[in-house]
């Protein structure tokens, strides 16, 4: 059983820090709480609000990705598909530089830096072999990918990705939503925390 994870706000996790960098950039009030969408939809109303948007993302996915979190239960989840013998791939749609920055920092290596800083590749860790980790252009390839390496389900924080008509049919679906924020009676399996994920995951099939 191989199961695909996305990288972004599904296993990293980065509402504290879009906060902090809008705060320190004067374009919210100090003090302001908010996950990333409702950081994003106070920055677009600014004036220049779109690149304001861009630069926050080009500093959050690039020279400030050391700040981003493990989201709550990806370590146990992690833990538990190793200790049960169920493979993991990693795929994310991630471009190598940030359109707000395109000679900065390259965006893939700067996840994988991540990655090994939090203990993936290491055998007394994650024990995640680095040829799992795939990178994408765009949503389609990143589908293609999911198909190509055989995924049995495959996990994502965006409807959008389930929705697209690339993504192969055959593969399960389960969409970390904490949020809650998701369309119901959708062909996919809804979870709001990793624990009950966990559990889902390593039922299937």
């Amino acid at each position: 059983m191989r199961i695909g994870i996305d990288f972004d706000n599904t296993i990293a996790g980065y509402d504290a820090l879009f906060a902090r960098i809008g705060t320190e950039a004067g374009w919210l009030e100090p003090g302001f709480q908010g996950r990333k969408k409702a950081v994003r939809d106070r920055v677009r109303l600014l004036p220049n609000g779109e690149w304001s948007w861009m630069t926050i993302q080009a500093q959050v996915y690039g020279p400030r990705m050391a700040e981003a979190c493990l989201i709550d239960g990806v370590a146990s989840f992690l833990d538990a598909c190793r200790i049960h013998g169920r493979e993991v791939v990693i795929v994310s749609h991630k471009t190598r530089f940030a359109a707000a920055d395109p000679n900065g920092i390259d965006l893939r290596q700067a996840a994988l830096n991540w990655m090994e800083a939090q203990g993936f590749f290491r055998a007394d860790g994650f024990g995640l072999d680095r040829r799992n980790v795939h990178f994408a252009d765009s949503r389609v390839a990143k589908c293609t990918c999911i198909g190509r390496l055989g995924c049995t389900l495959f996990i994502d924080d965006l409807e959008e990705v389930f929705r697209d008509p690339a993504f192969p049919p055959e593969v399960g679906r389960f969409l970390f939503d904490p949020g809650n924020a998701s369309s119901p009676d959708m062909p996919w399996r809804v979870f709001s925390d990793w624990a009950s994920l966990t559990e889902a995951a390593l039922a299937y099939g």
